[in-house]
């Protein structure tokens, strides 16, 4: 049995062991049986938007056309990413998730819908960060119900860190933005003194339209509050 103190009922499954790698890892990979049509999707389909095979460093607003850049980290099943690009076809988005079967979606998706502003990364969206992206290309990020991992002896694989913002405020534009939304108190509250005590980002709450992605509506059936925040670079 699972026990919790002072947090709501997590909507994640949460692993006792991480993959070891150099860096902490802030997820846990998923992997399932695919059928013959995501098979196909895999091979044919996704490598047309993955970027991991690009020339270094790859700047979003050449590749995807736009100058205005979304980094959608950890899309999970790119409700909100394929949302963003079709809605907003003067954005470039960037989906980034190590959930097969949701990227998958995304481009087959994207492909039906013929997107042109959309890309995507298979893996760890750390690896992106670090040293795959043109610095100051990116006009916004968004986290969106991100792992919580609610065990205290988990807390450092919590994405929001001042060794994440260090790399990640790199890649903002001046003007650009952080976008965080989560489900758990615990860890909205760290985030929040993590992004106030960051360099110079003003922090704002409660100004965004949350979209109502999978885990949204979980959170919402769960009655679990559903907390938020925006930091932009000054």
């Amino acid at each position: 049995m699972l026990v919790l103190l002072n947090v709501q009922s997590p909507i994640y499954p949460q692993p006792d062991e991480v993959v070891a790698h150099p860096h902490i890892r802030t997820f846990h990979a998923r992997h399932g049986r695919m059928s013959a049509r995501r098979e196909l999707a895999l091979e044919q389909l996704l490598p047309n938007f993955e970027i991991s095979e690009l020339p270094r460093p790859i700047d979003l607003r050449t590749l995807t056309g736009q100058s205005h850049v979304i980094v959608d980290f950890g899309s999970v099943m790119g409700n909100h990413s394929l949302a963003l690009a079709q809605t907003q076809p003067k954005v470039g988005i960037l989906a980034i998730d190590v959930h097969t079967v949701g990227l998958l979606a995304v481009a087959e998706e994207a492909t039906a819908l013929g997107l042109s502003n959309l890309r995507t990364h298979h893996g760890d969206g750390m690896d992106v960060f670090k040293d795959w992206l043109t610095p100051a290309s990116v006009s916004e990020i968004h986290i969106l119900f991100p792992d919580p991992w609610p065990k205290a002896r988990h807390h450092k694989r919590r994405l929001v860190s001042s060794a994440f913002l260090n790399i990640a405020f790199e890649l903002l534009k001046p003007g650009g933005k952080f976008i965080f939304v989560t489900d758990d108190e615990s860890y909205f509250a760290s985030a929040f003194e993590t992004f106030s005590d960051f360099k110079t980002l003003n922090v704002s709450q409660n100004d965004w339209d949350v979209p109502m992605t999978s885990y949204h509506q979980r959170a919402l059936r769960l009655d679990n509050t559903v907390s938020q925040l925006s930091a932009t670079k000054n």
